[in-house]
């Protein structure tokens, strides 16, 4: 989600909540800081472009929790089970680490919104999240063979997904057991790379069982 040049009001606006909403959470932010760092004068914008603090809040979600799904829009997508693995890990670890302070800064307010969900978090879990996680499990379910159980399917997944997003959550942590990691930024790459090898260890392995395990 780069920040666009020359951007209209509505635009320095959104990328500035952003900011706001990271650094003090959705209740303690205010309109007026919101406006001052958007250099918008009138602390009415907020209301003509997005309804309300909450409505500004609410687009800042939905196009985070949207941002993923684009890659499945894509074309140039491979169509094989593996590829599309590839494809998903690599994708969302450049989402995740690659986009400087706004990715931080987003990653800030998902982590919040995970330990205080908003009235309209169910909403957007049914609109983006859901189909998908359903997508990708399609993906998983293929490349397991068709002896694996649904729970195992949905269990693989979420392992995946899991390596991935343990460093948004965990980096303050995890930065000062290991200080000298090179960040994020210049790690995704190599990031992606492991995560691909493991999980398909992973997924080899749990296939195989699967085969030899009697009814």
């Amino acid at each position: 989600m780069p920040k666009p040049q020359g951007a209209t009001t509505k635009e320095r606006l959104f990328f500035a909540a952003i900011e706001v909403f990271a650094q003090k959470g959705f209740k303690e932010a205010t309109v007026r800081e919101i406006c001052e760092r958007a250099r918008a004068a009138n602390i009415n914008s907020i209301n003509y472009y997005f309804g309300s603090k909450a409505g500004l809040y609410r687009a800042i979600l939905d196009n985070m929790f949207a941002a993923h799904a684009s890659y499945e829009k894509n074309d140039n997508v491979p169509g094989t089970p593996l590829d599309r693995l590839k494809a998903f890990v690599i994708s969302y670890c450049a989402m995740l680490y690659s986009g400087g302070d706004i990715a931080r800064n987003i990653t800030k307010i998902f982590v919040a919104e995970m330990a205080r969900p908003s009235a309209g978090l169910g909403q957007l879990v049914e609109k983006h999240t859901k189909p998908q996680t359903l997508t990708f499990m399609e993906t998983v379910r293929e490349l397991l063979g068709p002896k694996v159980s649904e729970d195992t399917v949905r269990d693989t997944s979420i392992s995946i997904g899991s390596q991935i997003l343990y460093y948004s959550y965990a980096w303050p942590v995890f930065s000062r057991v290991f200080p000298d990691h090179p960040g994020m930024a210049a790690y995704h790459e190599k990031l992606a790379d492991h995560i691909i090898r493991f999980s398909l260890g992973g997924i080899e392995a749990t296939r195989q069982y699967y085969e030899k395990k009697k009814d």
